[in-house]
């Protein structure tokens, strides 16, 4: 197989990229762009908006929230 900057090396490229940006939290809301806090100590890894109106894990759909 040739690697080159053809159509199929362009599109795998892009689902490359795809994979990584869906497997990313957020860092801002999606819906008014304010820096996520981390949540409590006793739960570290829930982000939250600290408008009310988002957190991650529960609210983040990567097929439409995602960088990409």
């Amino acid at each position: 197989m040739v690697m080159g900057w053809d159509l199929y090396s362009t599109l795998s490229l892009q689902v490359e990229y795809k994979r990584y940006y869906d497997s990313q939290p957020p860092v801002a809301c999606p819906h008014d762009g304010t820096p996520l806090k981390q949540g409590p100590s006793a739960d570290p890894q829930i982000l939250f908006c600290p408008m009310g109106n988002f957190s991650y894990p529960e609210d983040w759909d990567p097929e439409t929230m995602s960088g990409m």
